[in-house]
């Protein structure tokens, strides 16, 4: 008689928990992710953590979260599951009354690209697995951004020689008086500071120096996203489009560091926007393209010898750095008709043609040296 006393105390205790829980189990329950870097580099590990906090009397003894992030972010743990580019990952916890649980995952970023944790579903339960209750948390929401590698071998020598020094313009609007570009007779207006004595005492009349207009040499990074002549809408090259992003990055980079003014284009679109930046120099040219770099899709909008052209009607003085997997023919023909024109190719040339404005990386070589 006792025993079956016992057993219907522990059936009744079972079922009030169970009903507490289907009533009560929300009821002051949060659940909250953040990573411990808003921005970071592929290669890099961040942390993404995990806060679970129960405001209530009612203890929870079984709790699971299930994650849905993307699989480019590894996590450290083996408790997740990958179905082709989606990651799932779980946690699983036991809430105390009035308890806060944190959880910190170990993440590395392989892959450049906008990344976000989301769709977090709490799912609750008895100990013995009845009822299973699942509600999303759509409040629960984690964003990272992973800005492509740059890569430092061979791109200093790849840059054309039209970037060092000064770039004369024909016009003449603010004269740089360390270019002479001649001498000329006195004019009504000239500063005094301007006289060439030597050449007024030969000729017997005020003579003064004549100035060039000089400036800074610009540079357009350009991104095809064609990895092959056939792609049209998408991008069919993954890892090669990837190690040509990176590239760019590496580009940019050491245009930020030479104090180039440079921009950047690419022959897709960001949020429906063209892919482009307007010239900028330092810090303020490398991060913006860098997060425009994250942000691209494997997706093609245009031809790359119609975004050059464009390109060179707007800036006729900048030289143009073209980044693709394999030049094209009509690529081959832009390059040798234009001498500040260089193409960076993965890839050699079919012919092993050896031409003064096509460079080829050997990115196998690249990991060598790097290493």
């Amino acid at each position: 008689m006792i025993l079956v006393i016992l057993l219907l105390c522990i059936l009744g205790v079972l079922m009030l928990s169970q009903a507490l829980i289907q009533r009560y189990g929300y009821k002051n329950l949060t659940y909250e992710l953040s990573f411990s870097e808003k921005e970071v580099f592929e290669g890099d590990t961040v942390t993404l953590t995990e806060t679970i906090c129960s405001r209530k009397p009612l203890p929870l003894p079984w709790v699971k979260a299930e994650l849905t992030t993307q699989s480019a972010l590894l996590f450290a743990s083996k408790q997740s599951t990958v179905s082709e580019d989606t990651r799932f990952v779980s946690s699983y916890f036991t809430l105390l009354p009035y308890r806060r649980i944190e959880r910190h995952w170990n993440v590395t970023c392989t892959q450049r690209g906008m990344y976000t944790v989301s769709h977090a579903v709490i799912v609750l339960s008895d100990l013995f697995g009845a009822p299973e209750l699942s509600r999303p948390m759509p409040e629960a929401h984690a964003e990272l951004t992973v800005l492509p590698a740059r890569r430092h071998a061979s791109v200093p020598e790849a840059f054309p020689q039209q970037l060092m020094g000064d770039v004369i313009r024909r016009r003449m609007l603010i004269p740089d008086r360390i270019a002479v570009s001649g001498i000329r007779p006195y004019a009504d207006g000239d500063p005094v500071r301007d006289i060439c004595w030597s050449a007024s005492a030969r000729t017997e009349q005020p003579m003064v120096r004549q100035f060039q207009e000089t400036a800074s040499p610009t540079a357009a990074i350009l991104l095809n996203m064609q990895t092959r002549e056939t792609d049209r809408d998408t991008a069919s090259d993954r890892p090669a489009l990837e190690n040509c992003i990176r590239l760019c990055a590496a580009c940019i980079n050491v245009a930020a560091q030479m104090r180039i003014p440079v921009r950047f284009c690419a022959n897709t679109t960001v949020n429906g926007a063209a892919a482009e930046t307007p010239f900028r120099s330092g810090n303020d040219a490398l991060y913006p393209v860098l997060r425009m770099l994250a942000a691209l899709p494997a997706t093609v909008s245009g031809r790359c010898e119609s975004m050059i052209k464009a390109v060179r009607q707007q800036n006729s003085n900048a030289a143009i750095i073209v980044i693709t997997v394999q030049p094209t023919e009509a690529l081959i023909q832009l390059a040798d008709r234009d001498p500040a024109l260089t193409v960076i190719s993965l890839k050699p040339l079919r012919d092993r043609e050896i031409r003064p404005n096509i460079r080829h990386i050997n990115l196998i070589q690249e990991r060598m040296i790097s290493s």
